[in-house]
């Protein structure tokens, strides 16, 4: 728990989002990054764009590559892109997907980390009531 806390970064800024046209999902207005809430279980997330032009939810703040599944490893560009999942060095830093997380979604397995994230959500989540209804 101490190593996610250590890696976290908590972030207070929301921004507008509009539907992407193609697939009605909430996405930034704008290419850069943009803080939002997740629509199923309200955690604050920030929508990126991976190189590919699509756009992902990823947890807020970095986390050190050694506490990350490989799996689960996503890392940001220069041009604020994101590409994973992606390999590192034990002492770089990764970012997660917020789908990994999410506690509208069942809890992750064989990570202590993303389980640790999960539960955060989770609590949220149970204080808050269903954000899918």
């Amino acid at each position: 728990m101490g190593d996610v806390l250590a890696g976290l970064v908590d972030a207070a800024a929301f921004t507008v989002v509009v539907p992407e046209p193609r697939s009605g999902a909430l996405v930034p207005e704008v290419a850069a990054p943009a803080l939002a809430a997740c629509e199923q279980c309200g955690a604050r997330i920030e929508w990126r764009r991976t190189v590919r032009g699509h756009w992902i939810m990823i947890e807020p703040g970095t986390l050190r590559a050694a506490v990350v599944p490989a799996g689960s490893r996503w890392r940001v560009a220069g041009d604020g892109t994101v590409a994973g999942p992606a390999s590192a060095a034990p002492s770089d830093t990764c970012r997660v997907r917020h789908v990994d997380v999410c506690a509208a979604h069942p809890e992750p397995v064989g990570s202590p980390v993303l389980l640790a994230l999960w539960r955060g959500h989770a609590r949220r989540f149970a204080v808050h009531g269903d954000a899918r209804a």
